[in-house]
């Protein structure tokens, strides 16, 4: 054996070091940064582990965010409205403003992107800065949300559930340094987690981020079903497993009542585009309005107060009022005001700047509309067709599916937030008539409609434009306020 092979084969004896030996405390701080670098599992287990995380850190956003707003509601609605007594029956008109006006200056100080319903700020993120999103987004969302909603603006709480989950899902991103494909991954399943915990439906909720921010299903939705369950079980653990919604069990009554929900899918289709212009219109305004952005909420909530005033029952986000309709609680002509009340109201709100979502305000829509379609038709054909409760149950389902062009999981969460299946066939011949004449009327969905605006790029949009051009619609052309990503 040659000397060389001697060489190769001698065991060589570590030099000394003059450095201590390593602490386990020392040991256990590394442990993070071999973590971040995955290099300790295959790619797709590592994602699942991170897709977990993300679940369990969104369910806990979703938990906390819930109580922040229940605390803060309880405080309005009791100390503060205590205090404006002297004010007589205007103290419920001050309490939006007093929301706004602690609100306004926070969003216009910190981020500038909790300002209004959130998903197309994702959307944003998603698309032009590869999943890239501020981490005191989060922190922001909670809080500005928390006071508007809290404090009587009529905005729902499922998007800053999205954008709470979507940030969280972002940071996680970035500190374990993942590819801007695999962040764009994680943001899309903190969303499914926002919406899951939201309303208690994790399977709605991966079909909402896939459907709604990625525009199709793909193999990433092994982990956006993981985030959203996990987020799911973490916010039932802390709220309880019962369905958003209490209501009686509905069910087709006759094979002739579907003609009459396809015709209501059509008029809840029509006012859920009237309601997208109606919010962008009022966006508009306040955009052009010569007057300090942070104090524009303020006088949207003020605004939002003077009809709440009159409509007590839109306070927030409304949703003991929905179980009324389902119910059958209100008549008629209640359902019909509470329609344009909150419509008014949730424009007020989010178009001055308010930090909310529209999921919510959309289904509180569909059900009075649905409500008081199904009364008419009841009075007139009281033997064979259901009462207006199962016709506010289809009407939420249908008005959100034509505004966000999101008939699956428009149909799925219905569901899930019922435990009711018995209501199938009414439910998709409402959506078909609704996502039909929405998409006739306008092909941005209340989401994409910012996104083009601004002339960012997002699934779909090269179709969504030929067909804009064929209705003969312009659409004005703005350039994203957002702040940079990084923080």
């Amino acid at each position: 054996m040659t000397s060389a092979e001697d060489d190769i084969h001698e065991p060589v004896e570590p030099a000394p070091s003059s450095s201590p030996p390593r602490t386990w405390r020392a040991a256990m701080g590394r442990w993070p940064k071999v973590f971040s670098k995955a290099s300790f599992l295959p790619e797709q287990n590592y994602l699942i582990i991170l897709a977990v995380v993300v679940g369990v850190l969104t369910g806990y956003g979703s938990v906390g965010f819930i109580f922040v707003l229940e605390w803060l509601a309880e405080f309005a609605r009791g100390e503060v409205a205590h205090a404006l007594e002297i004010f007589g029956p205007a103290n419920l008109v001050l309490l939006p403003a007093i929301g706004g006006l602690i609100a306004g200056p926070l969003i216009h100080k910190f981020a500038k992107e909790a300002r209004g319903h959130g998903v197309p700020e994702v959307m944003t993120a998603l698309a032009s800065r590869g999943g890239r999103i501020r981490k005191r987004v989060a922190t922001i969302k909670v809080i500005t949300s928390s006071l508007t909603i809290g404090f009587g603006g009529t905005a729902g709480r499922e998007g800053p559930m999205v954008q709470i989950g979507s940030a969280i899902g972002s940071a996680v991103g970035q500190w374990t340094k993942l590819t801007p494909h695999r962040v764009r991954t994680l943001v899309t399943c903190g969303a499914a987690g926002g919406v899951a915990a939201t309303f208690n439906a994790p399977i709605a909720g991966a079909i909402f981020s896939m459907e709604v921010l990625i525009g199709r299903l793909q193999t990433d939705f092994l982990l956006v079903l993981l985030t959203s369950l996990s987020s799911c079980m973490v916010a039932r653990s802390y709220l309880g497993n019962y369905p958003a919604f209490t209501a009686p069990a509905y069910d087709l009554v006759s094979g002739r009542e579907l003609p009459l929900y396809f015709a209501m899918g059509l008029i809840l289709g029509w006012a859920a585009i009237l309601y997208v212009r109606a919010l962008y219109k009022a966006e508009d305004l306040f955009g052009a309005w010569k007057f300090p952005d942070y104090l524009k909420p303020a006088v949207g909530g003020l605004l939002a107060g003077l009809v709440l005033r009159y409509f007590p029952d839109i306070y927030g986000a409304g949703l003991p009022a929905v179980e009324s309709a389902l119910w059958v609680r209100f008549p008629w002509e209640l359902l019909v005001g509470l329609f344009v009340a909150e419509m008014v109201a949730n424009c007020f709100t989010l178009g001055s700047g308010g930090s909310g979502g529209v999921f919510a305000p959309s289904l509180y829509m569909g059900a009075m509309l649905g409500g008081a379609f199904g009364s008419l038709v009841h009075f007139v054909f009281p033997d064979w067709t259901a009462t207006s409760g199962a016709y506010a149950m289809v009407g939420m389902a249908a008005f959100f599916a034509a505004a966000a062009k999101a008939p699956t999981t428009s149909i799925l969460i219905l569901f899930e937030m019922t435990n009711d299946y018995r209501i199938m066939l009414p439910l998709m011949a409402a959506t078909v008539g609704s996502v039909y004449l929405s998409h006739r009327l306008s092909p941005f969905s209340i989401y994409t409609l910012k996104l083009h605006r601004r002339g960012i790029s997002y699934p779909g949009r090269e179709e969504a434009e030929r067909a804009a051009q064929r209705m003969g619609l312009t659409t004005s052309t703005t350039t994203s306020t957002s702040e940079p990503a990084s923080s």
